[in-house]
């Protein structure tokens, strides 16, 4: 008989490692609280203009990344960063023109981040992901474990999870409890983007380009920090795209558009004005991402990697994966690769010990 596995969690770590046991000839079911899978890779259709508001960038150090997106030809081309770009030192100094090297370019994917998971996801077999099932309970005995959600209960022979650690612990009880020691680590674990504010403009043409301009703004002021030009490679469609500072979290959404809307009239003029919609994700608002156990004042990727979570539980039955765990560009969809291939090397040894 098949050895059974339940993932806990749809976004790429989750579909890579479903992909990769289900051609090792596990019997493999994933489980995803939300109603679309991704997790922190969600590309958004405004019209028609696919916007990123979660992963997007990947660049040549992410050999694994690269590797995975060769192999399910997934087309990607290089971001636009031609003409002039803008960086804001302070509120009372205009921003100042500078030049960004592009000495080591940055990737988007053709069709959407999500493009990757789709082209994943379309190998699985029929009925492995199963969409809005938010696990609340994981009880191991001593010959297998039984999964919960609100509506099914899944007995299987190993339970691996993607989730970031603090929402792990926040989210799902465990019988038996997980060690002390990696409660304390999981809350203090950073969740890559769950303190980011992703905002997209969409424009029905490319002012900026016109203009000599890149579209690209640095900024110490905010309240955007960093923002792209994200068109499309076919040039028929149109946005800008980045990240608002997480102290934007104090205002209202039509507080920070306005903020928004002065500081690009104050880089771009008038023609930033013209924008066809907006969108914002704020992930801290994000009930999958976010953890009410996450302590306060972590550095970015604060415990990514660590040690504790390469470990196995309850006798090879749980293990803790997903891009936080990545011992390699923990948070990123490197890191959830990376992630994903060492949890199956993991089970591919024990399948081949046991067998």
């Amino acid at each position: 008989m098949n050895t059974s596995v339940v993932i806990i969690g749809a976004g790429l770590s989750g579909l890579l490692t479903a992909y990769r046991l289900q051609e090792l000839g596990f019997d493999v079911k994933v489980l995803e609280a939300r109603d679309r899978i991704g997790g922190r890779i969600h590309t958004l259709q405004s019209g028609n203009t696919k916007v990123e508001m979660g992963a997007t960038w990947f660049n040549d150090s992410h050999f694994h990344l690269l590797d995975v997106v060769e192999e399910f030809k997934v087309p990607y081309f290089e971001q636009f960063m031609t003409g002039t770009s803008y960086f804001q030192t302070f509120s009372n100094v205009p921003p100042q023109e500078i030049a960004v090297p592009n000495d080591s370019p940055s990737y988007r994917f053709k069709n959407g981040t999500i493009d990757l998971l789709n082209s994943i996801a379309a190998k699985l077999k029929p009925n492995t992901i199963f969409l809005n099932e938010e696990v609340n309970e994981v009880n191991v005995s001593e010959n297998s474990a039984e999964v919960k959600t609100v509506t099914r209960t899944l007995n299987t022979d190993i339970v691996i999870t993607t989730l970031p650690p603090a929402a792990l612990i926040d989210q799902i009880t465990f019988t038996p409890h997980l060690p002390n020691e990696l409660v304390s680590l999981a809350e203090q674990t950073h969740t890559w983007m769950q303190d980011s504010i992703k905002v997209a403009l969409t424009y029905k043409k490319p002012f900026w380009r016109t203009q000599g301009m890149s579209g690209t703004i640095f900024s110490n002021v905010g309240p955007l920090t960093e923002f792209y030009d994200q068109s499309n490679l076919e040039n028929e469609s149109f946005a800008l795209v980045g990240f608002a500072s997480g102290s934007c979290a104090r205002f209202t959404k039509e507080q920070r558009i306005e903020k928004i809307e002065a500081q690009l009239k104050l880089v771009f003029g008038d023609d930033s004005l013209s924008y066809e919609s907006y969108h914002e994700t704020a992930w801290y608002q994000e009930e999958f991402t976010k953890s009410h156990r996450q302590a306060d004042n972590l550095f970015p990727h604060q415990n990514g990697g660590h040690a504790l979570y390469q470990e196995p539980l309850f006798d090879n039955k749980l293990f803790i994966s997903g891009a936080e765990t990545s011992k390699q560009h923990s948070g990123y969809m490197e890191g959830a690769i990376f992630a994903a291939e060492s949890v199956v090397a993991k089970l591919k040894g024990l399948h081949i010990t046991q067998s």
